[in-house]
Formats: C-alpha cells, structure tokens, sequence
C-alpha cells in the first residue's frame, strides 16, 4: 500500500505567480538576513485542505467526494491582493497576500468539501477559511533584532491588488518533499458547475 502525502488546492496562474514573485522580491529587500524562509512562488497554491499522508486505497473514495461536491457550486472570480501576517503584524509567523471574492463560493466549496471528508477519518478544520497565498515563514530562530527588523518591514509594506482570475477546478495534489523543496503532481481535477457570474 503506498502513501502519499497530498492536500486538495486551486492552481494559480502563472502571472498572478510571477506577479507573487515580484512582491516577495520586494519583500525581500526590506527584509534582509536569513529571518523568513521565503516560499518559491512557482509552487504556490491555494490550499483548501491539508490531508496529510493518504493511501492510494482512499484515493478512490476521496476522489467520488471531491467530484460530487465540487460540481455543486459554480465557478467564482478571486482577486489577489493585501498583505497580512499570521497570527498578526506584532507576532509576524506566516507572511501571505490575501485572497478575496465577493459571493463567499469558495469559502463553500471549502466548507462542504471539509464536511464531506469526516467519515473517511479527515478531521475538521478548527480555525476558519481565511484564503491566502503564503510567501515566507519566520525561522523559528530569528534573533531579536531580525524580528526587529522584520516588524519595521511588515509595518511598512504594502500591496495593492496584483491580479485576479476565474476558478473553474479545483485539485487534487501529491506533495513529494525533497531537499531541494515540495515537488507537486496532480492527483485529480474535479470542474466546477455552471458559470458564477458576475
């Protein structure tokens, strides 16, 4: 029986990526010294669950779910924009771009996806969906006047919006980590129903 470690996730196009990249390049020079592990931008998703390691016995299972409850909600528009820090600008831990959308449709599909996965042994989501595109974590041994530093960064740095795009799927995704980072390969895609809309 093989494992996998995997996480269901939208896909994020490759401009609002380079776009990613441009900020955490500018990020970067504010923030100088080894305090964040940046994250690569080529690699990032929106996560909308961790599954954590998975069997490919399960796999069948899961995969009935996500298509039967994916289709039931419509595709919806994003915008990529903000910037936040987890679990706020005193405390900087996790530094992302926010992610807004204005019926609350992924915030569905996340809900009923979450709800649905509970009988095959997936735990609920305690905290609420907050949507976000990660990018950089706080090394947990940063020195005092790096964070210093990196509050004085956090404080100033600002982001408009930097983009924004159509969700019609959402994926099913192995994560192989390797020293070099996470190598992602698809597991599944599973379509949205009918058009959102404006």
């Amino acid at each position: 029986m093989r494992m996998m470690r995997a996480f269901i996730a939208v896909n994020i196009p490759v401009e609002i990526k380079e776009n990613l990249q441009g900020e955490i390049d500018r990020l970067r020079v504010l923030i100088r010294g080894e305090s964040v592990r940046w994250v690569r931008s080529e690699g990032v998703h929106l996560t909308l669950k961790f599954l954590g390691e998975i069997s490919n016995n399960s796999l069948g299972e899961i995969h009935q779910i996500l298509e039967r409850e994916v289709e039931k909600h419509p595709t919806c528009k994003l915008r990529i924009g903000g910037f936040g820090c987890f679990p706020n600008r005193h405390r900087p831990r996790v530094l992302w771009i926010g992610i807004t959308e204005d019926k609350g449709t992924l915030a569905q599909v996340q809900s009923s996806i979450n709800e649905k996965l509970v009988p095959l042994g997936f735990e609920k989501e305690g905290r609420p969906f907050h949507p976000h595109l990660t990018l950089g974590r706080v090394r947990r041994n940063a020195s005092k006047s790096e964070l210093t530093q990196l509050q004085d960064a956090v404080n100033e740095f600002v982001v408009g919006q930097i983009g924004q795009f159509e969700v019609r799927e959402i994926h099913l995704i192995e994560s192989i980590l390797k020293p070099s980072g996470a190598e992602y390969f698809p597991l599944g895609e599973y379509t949205l129903g009918s058009k959102g809309g404006e």
